[in-house]
């Protein structure tokens, strides 16, 4: 899936995406089961809509509409305001006052802004260039039927080992938000709260989930 840069991710001969696949169905992390928001979910746009969820594209893409607001999403029944994306930066485009990009998380592409309002911004958005694997945190938007995100924070992957972490993330917020508690007990009771793969150069790395 992630390939370039000082290692790469193929779910290490399809352990860590074959486990993935199984969990999110349609390819590239497809949560299986619709994001619709039902009936008197009871969404709540105070803690529900400000929790930072791990994400991919797919899913922010196959997100539902909230409410007749159109800038609201909903992913899995669960209101989303803050996302965490982690891929790959291309097309980067520096202008006077904001820097745009296209993150790439092997599921799909989203574009991005980041706003230069303090030479702090502009440091970190020196930092990082195309080709990169980056970090962003921001708000989830949508104008004009098309979805984007507005960075606050963008850091460049040091340690490769944060990509599949994260996409393990990104199964774990999704079963929590989707199987009754005790399904999840079982399932992590019979995985093991710790597992080893061996995403990059074959290095062995144990991820709890």
């Amino acid at each position: 899936m992630y390939g370039g840069g000082g290692g790469h991710y193929d779910g290490g001969g399809g352990g860590g995406a074959a486990n993935a696949n199984s969990l999110f169905g349609g390819g590239g992390f497809m949560p299986s089961q619709s994001t619709a928001v039902p009936e008197s979910s009871g969404l709540s746009k105070g803690r529900s809509a400000q929790t930072l969820l791990p994400l991919t594209v797919k899913q922010i893409m196959d997100a539902a509409q909230a409410s007749d607001d159109k800038s609201n999403f909903a992913i899995d029944g669960v209101e989303v305001s803050t996302v965490r994306l982690v891929g790959r930066m291309l097309n980067k485009v520096h202008r006077v006052t904001d820097v745009q990009f296209t993150l790439h998380d092997g599921t799909g592409k989203i574009d991005v802004n980041r706003w230069e309002n303090e030479s702090s911004d502009a440091k970190e958005m020196a930092d990082v260039n195309d080709g990169d694997y980056v970090i962003v945190n921001g708000g989830l938007k949508g104008f004009q039927g098309k979805r984007h995100i507005v960075a606050y924070s963008v850091r460049r992957v040091t340690d490769f080992n944060e990509i599949p972490h994260h996409f393990l993330h990104c199964i774990q917020v999704h079963l929590d938000h989707t199987r009754p508690k005790a399904q999840i007990n079982a399932s992590t009771a019979t995985l093991g709260h710790t597992n080893q793969v061996r995403p990059f150069n074959n290095q062995v790395v144990s991820l709890t989930v």
